[in-house]
């Protein structure tokens, strides 16, 4: 009897490692970047959270190549790390960045940007 099997099939469990392995260090670039825009150019600019998030995404979906929710999961948690991180580098204090989402107008401002960045990541990241 011919038996036919797929030898380079990926499981489940190696297209979320594949995705992991792929998404950590595009969350760390994304950081790199923010921080050398805040740091060193010294313009803080919390709309460079929205391409983070499709950035992370866009790698999690091309190489994890998945179709469950972890990865969405996992897209948002990068999200979110860069996103805090990028905060703590630029704003040593943690009354800094509360003054951030308090700030009328603005604090809405910076609340949307996270927001769309994590819905963002979130839509994106799995193969629908």
């Amino acid at each position: 009897m011919l038996k036919i099997y797929n030898s380079y099939a990926v499981t489940r469990k190696q297209r979320f490692i594949n995705a992991l392995v792929t998404g950590i260090p595009a969350a760390l670039v994304c950081i790199g970047i923010f921080w050398v825009v805040s740091n060193i150019i010294g313009v803080y600019m919390p709309v460079l959270f929205i391409p983070a998030g499709y950035l992370i995404s866009y790698v999690i979906q091309r190489f994890g190549k998945g179709v469950q929710i972890q990865f969405s999961v996992l897209a948002v948690i990068l999200t979110a790390a860069v996103i805090i991180i990028g905060d703590l580098t630029t704003f040593k204090n943690l009354q800094m960045i509360m003054l951030l989402f308090t700030n009328g107008v603005s604090g809405l401002w910076n609340i949307g940007y996270r927001a769309v960045a994590l819905i963002l990541a979130f839509h994106n990241s799995r193969i629908i």
